[in-house]
């Protein structure tokens, strides 16, 4: 998956992160913090004056965000505007997004208009894509930057390499750029045409990944005791719960068949059959959340509640999805297991209220 198409997935990450806080205007006393310090917020318009110590997810029409952030700001919306420093990554998507502070780690951006202004220092690295970028303070890292138009300031310095594609760019650039410069000129006609094709695939996968976020958020939101009891069963035995989800799958709609053939079992047969088919439905959501739970907690070194989780199993998956024959058996074993583990978390529950 290439690089440049990042930012635009974080872009659907964020706007269903922000849905169960979300209720018209939302303001820094209505944001949503964890136990480390992260907070979680969106609205139409959104001012953050106070420093945050952890990580910063926000969505909404316009962002401002005017305090210190100890860690990453991953941001969706119409306008961002980050006058703060922010001590971590910056993951952004909008129309409009202007860094006015310094970033101490890497720069992730898509949008409209990208703007890095002269009294910003990044220290990591730029990863951009947009319409028209125009960079006018330091990088000390490298840059990877897919733009229409790229605009320098008198004050830009990239220090790494750059690695451009743009219709646009400033014929002095290799001035600016104290490594390696490499350019590739693009046509937006042949860019047109040549899009296309990949135009497809692209769309699809992002239909794909909305799709499974609504159904998962939602679900989450809705039955949260379900959704963890099922993920927790995933944890404690996911050997026993896949073997149980593999049987299902083969046994139950040989069952079903029988049944339908049968003068008085039509109706259980396709009762079976609506109710395996919703379970097929939602069998990955807890395998996702619990993945997601395990590259926070293991990898990330983060605590963040059952949504965030979910997300980022969600943004996994699909990316593994997209690997040819691997993806597919994976998304085949995160199926049997979340089947077994809703079958078993539902004799659980008859057996406790028998």
């Amino acid at each position: 998956m290439r690089k440049s198409l990042v930012p635009g997935l974080i872009l659907f990450i964020i706007l269903f992160a922000a849905l169960p806080y979300s209720a018209g205007a939302v303001d820094e006393d209505l944001l949503k913090y964890t136990s480390s310090g992260n907070a979680f917020g969106g609205g139409d318009n959104l001012q953050i004056d106070e420093d945050i110590q952890g990580d910063l997810v926000l969505a909404g029409s316009r962002l401002e965000i005017n305090g210190d952030i100890g860690d990453d700001f991953i941001g969706a919306g119409g306008q961002l505007i980050v006058n703060g420093n922010v001590s971590g990554n910056i993951i952004a998507a909008g129309g409009s997004i202007r860094i006015n502070g310094n970033v101490g780690g890497d720069v992730a951006a898509a949008g409209g208009q990208i703007f890095l202004s002269r009294d910003s220092v990044v220290e990591g690295d730029l990863l951009l894509g947009g319409g028209e970028i125009t960079l006018d303070g330091i990088v000390n890292g490298n840059g990877d930057i897919s733009a229409g138009t790229l605009r320098a300031g008198d004050d830009f310095e990239l220090r790494g390499d750059l690695k451009l594609q743009a219709e646009n760019y400033p014929p002095d650039l290799d001035d600016k750029v104290g490594g390696n410069l490499n350019i590739t000129q693009v046509n937006a006609t042949e860019e047109q045409y040549a899009g296309a094709a990949r135009g497809f695939n692209v769309l699809s996968f992002i239909i794909g990944l909305l799709a499974a976020l609504i159904l998962g958020l939602v679900l989450i939101y809705l039955f949260p005791g379900f959704v963890r009891g099922v993920a927790d069963l995933v944890k404690d035995s996911p050997l026993k719960t896949a073997l149980l989800g593999l049987l299902a799958l083969i046994f139950l709609p040989v069952l079903a068949l029988i049944l339908l053939i049968t003068i008085f079992g039509w109706s259980l047969s396709v009762l079976i059959i609506l109710l395996l088919a919703l379970a097929v439905l939602i069998a990955t959501i807890p395998v996702k959340l619990l993945a997601g739970e395990l590259i926070y907690n293991k990898i990330l070194k983060k605590e963040a509640g059952e949504i965030a989780y979910y997300l980022v199993g969600a943004v996994v998956f699909a990316i593994l999805y997209e690997i040819p024959i691997v993806g597919w058996l994976i998304g085949f074993i995160a199926l049997i297991i979340g089947l077994g583990a809703i079958i078993a978390w539902l004799g659980i529950r008859a057996r406790s209220t028998g």
